[in-house]
């Protein structure tokens, strides 16, 4: 997913896209509940407004950022 994502973060200047190791900071993916990698989480005004679990194409991360 890291390279769609990149793809997609230089094309979305309004959106802003963090990459955690789950392995280095297990206790922030237990704080959102990851339990499959990848998985995207989209938060909007400090809460969780959409999630998706799994690899995803280019076109479906934007849709995903900008819901």
């Amino acid at each position: 997913m890291g390279p769609v994502v990149s793809n997609v973060a230089e094309q979305l200047d309004s959106v802003h896209f963090y990459k955690v190791d789950v392995d280095e900071a297990p206790e922030l993916a237990q704080q959102f509940g990851v339990q499959s990698i990848p998985t995207l989480i989209l938060i909007k005004d400090g809460e969780e407004a959409n999630r998706s679990v799994g690899f995803i194409p280019d076109d479906a991360v934007k849709e995903f950022a900008q819901s």
